[in-house]
């Protein structure tokens, strides 16, 4: 009698999922916890503690998403205020933010949207967001203006290092390359190039941008969407 064959795709696909589950849950936790005690170092251990597991949670919400569209991203187009995105992004990371007492500022008119997938766009901005939070100094500004007739174009700036060459490196490269060799691979930012680009209007296709020019003197990452 043979051995039943292991779909490995689909089994890790199921395991992705139910860690997402859990790391979710496990987030809910550590705001809860953190809401009951009054040491300040203490609610900053757990502040990093629910960042990290923030983090990881992106990450596999990520994988998840690209298994699930494999042979290519499928965009559910409306129109989405950016104003609505930014506050809940804001929201959903305060604890973190407040927490090593970083001054967030956004710019943005409760006129200027875009039209795109909504999910697949606030999990871009959440992930450059988080990852913003954990370099910068003390000030993160969100910015966002109206480009053409219906595109928009959204910046995030920090005061920190900035981004290292080889970050910086992945503009002009293939969009949908990813660094296998390196510490950091960049899977978030491979994860927004390919939602960037898989938005299209006119023959215009979306794209992301790295510099280090930011106005607060830290790194500047902008997603434009036509």
């Amino acid at each position: 009698m043979s051995k039943p064959s292991i779909d490995f795709s689909t089994l890790l696909a199921v395991s992705v999922h139910d860690m997402k589950n859990s790391l979710g849950l496990l987030v809910q936790q550590l705001e809860d916890a953190a809401g009951k005690v009054t040491d300040t170092k203490t609610q900053g251990e757990l502040a990093q503690m629910h960042y990290e597991a923030q983090r990881i949670n992106t990450n596999l919400v990520q994988l998840l998403a690209l298994y699930r569209q494999q042979d290519s991203l499928q965009i559910e187009s409306e129109k989405t205020y950016l104003d609505e995105v930014v506050e809940e992004l804001v929201m959903n990371n305060r604890f973190y933010s407040d927490s090593r007492s970083i001054t967030l500022t956004a710019d943005i008119a409760d006129d200027i949207f875009f039209v795109g997938d909504r999910a697949l766009i606030t999990q871009v901005l959440n992930d450059v967001f988080i990852n913003a939070m954990r370099y910068t100094a003390d000030k993160l500004i969100i910015k966002a203006k109206r480009v053409a007739d219906r595109g928009c174009s959204i910046t995030i700036e920090d005061n920190g290092p900035g981004y290292p060459d080889s970050l910086l490196a992945l503009n002009d490269l293939q969009p949908r390359y990813l660094d296998m060799e390196g510490s950091r691979t960049g899977l978030g930012l491979y994860f927004a190039r390919l939602i960037a680009e898989a938005h299209k209007y006119k023959g215009q296709h979306g794209y992301i941008k790295l510099e280090n020019s930011s106005s607060l003197g830290g790194s500047r990452f902008t997603l434009y969407l036509p």
